[in-house]
């Protein structure tokens, strides 16, 4: 039936007449609900709804209030949306600082020393990125950013529009992003997301097993020129979903993985990054005011997408790690055999 479901769907696509409400979607990519098919909602529990907003990547969920106390079920559920889609959506969310930290500490620590003694309170001190449209909060972790005619944000210039995940250059990064539109643009200023897990199994195998083998180098220092390099696994399994992925590549990784030549190594990365330059994989968010997006960093690229003269965009966001620093690493560091 779903075989006949999806024939039935195409066709109507291509003839442009949708079944449903929502835009048709190929190549894994939409900007809206994709027109899952009901046997594939049967995911739905009693407190969330599920709808999935491409058929590989990515959801969005209702029914939840995220400006209340959350329950260590509803945290434990909510992860597991996120390690199977990569990312969700909670729309129409209603969250000041305190109950977007509130939110994000259900996930885990949002207040790690090792990070805002080297970053975040650097920025505090200058209370903008320079030149850079970013604030810092009340809450050490909450993070503004700001775009628009505003917030001096130029047009065009490249800002936050490379593909990466957060923080894989710290010794213990944090794994999820929580993301909320205090401010939504009328068009323009999408946030572009990459399903790794899709990346990593669209290789072919001779080229998988030998990511599974290699280490790379992420680096930070062309802002903050003393904090050291760290080495990464080239692929992470994900500890939730048992899933392998690409991770944090290109991002801040160096140009060649390590004990490699410099032959291999380009030729390899390149086959690594070759998903972002087409559909296969790509979810682009258009924001609507009280999105709140929710992302895990180690199976899930971002970047933020072309910019829009005279809109404006407001998003507060607070990321959150997966347990303590010890057991974090050591899990990261053995992701990639087993």
């Amino acid at each position: 039936m779903t075989v006949l479901w999806w024939i039935v769907k195409l066709m109507g696509c291509r003839a442009g007449l949708p079944l449903q409400p929502g835009p048709c979607t190929l190549n894994g990519a939409s900007t809206d609900e994709a027109g899952t098919p009901p046997d594939d909602l049967a995911m739905q529990s009693p407190a969330l709804q599920i709808t999935r907003l491409a058929p590989r990547f990515g959801a969005k969920v209702t029914g939840l209030d995220a400006s209340e106390p959350t329950t260590p079920e509803q945290i434990t559920e909510l992860k597991k949306l996120v390690a199977e889609h990569g990312f969700v959506v909670l729309p129409e969310q209603t969250l000041d600082e305190e109950q977007h930290v509130a939110f994000a500490e259900g996930f885990g620590d949002t207040v790690v020393p090792w990070l805002h003694s080297v970053e975040l309170n650097t920025l505090a001190r200058r209370k903008e990125l320079p030149g850079r449209p970013g604030y810092t909060g009340v809450h050490p972790g909450a993070v503004y950013f700001c775009n628009g005619p505003d917030y001096r944000d130029e047009p065009d210039d490249g800002y936050l529009q490379g593909w990466h995940a957060d923080m894989t250059h710290l010794q213990v990064p944090l794994s999820y992003a929580t993301l909320f539109s205090l401010e939504a643009p009328e068009y323009g200023y999408e946030t572009w997301l990459a399903n790794q897990y899709m990346a990593y199994e669209g290789l072919d195998a001779q080229t998988r097993s030998r990511a599974d083998e290699l280490f790379v180098a992420h680096s930070f220092q062309h802002v903050f020129p003393n904090l050291a390099k760290v080495i990464w696994p080239v692929v992470l399994k994900h500890p939730i979903s048992g899933r392998r992925a690409i991770y944090g590549i290109p991002g801040v990784a160096e140009a060649t993985p390590l004990d490699v030549s410099k032959e291999e190594g380009e030729a390899l990365m390149e086959k690594l990054g070759a998903h972002l330059n087409s559909e296969r994989g790509i979810y682009k968010h258009s924001w609507r005011k009280g999105d709140l997006l929710i992302w895990d960093n180690r199976c899930v690229l971002h970047r933020r997408g072309p910019q829009a003269k005279g809109q404006t965009r407001v998003l507060r966001r607070v990321m959150a790690s997966d347990g303590d620093p010890a057991s974090i690493r050591q899990q990261m560091m053995g992701q990639s055999q087993g």
